[in-house]
């Protein structure tokens, strides 16, 4: 049986210890809109961000995680590693991402014919690939 979609769109979920520099990357660098904010008692807090019609939750723990994601880039380890936004200012974005101090591990450069992609990693490495479909 297929799953019968409320929402055409794919919603993610970053864990992060430090909401401020995931609130400055993803809010301020990047420019989402926040969408809001849930405290859950006893378990943390959820901000949310406007991605198109997704939604991107970032969850700040009330208690330290055990573990830590690997901050070796996207091939590190197995999971979801890295997400995907399209966008139309590449260039803009990629400049303004460096320029705030953060991480671009992969430079722009064409995927293929109309196509050019960069990554680069929020404060806590996760890696964001950015791409550009020119028309």
């Amino acid at each position: 049986m297929a799953v019968k979609l409320q929402k055409a769109a794919l919603d993610a979920g970053i864990v992060t210890i430090d909401g401020d520099r995931a609130a400055h990357f993803y809010g301020e660098v990047l420019g989402l809109a926040q969408a809001g904010e849930v405290q859950l008692p006893g378990i943390g807090l959820v901000s949310r961000y406007a991605v198109g019609d997704s939604t991107l939750r970032i969850f700040v723990p009330q208690a330290r995680p055990q573990h830590e994601g690997s901050r070796e880039g996207m091939a590190s380890q197995t999971g979801i590693r890295y997400l995907t936004l399209m966008i139309s200012n590449l260039d803009e974005v990629v400049a303004a991402i460096a320029a705030a101090g953060y991480k671009v591990p992969v430079a722009i450069r064409e995927l293929r014919p109309g196509v050019r992609v960069a990554q680069v990693e929020d404060a806590d490495g996760n890696a964001i690939e950015l791409m550009q479909q020119d028309a």
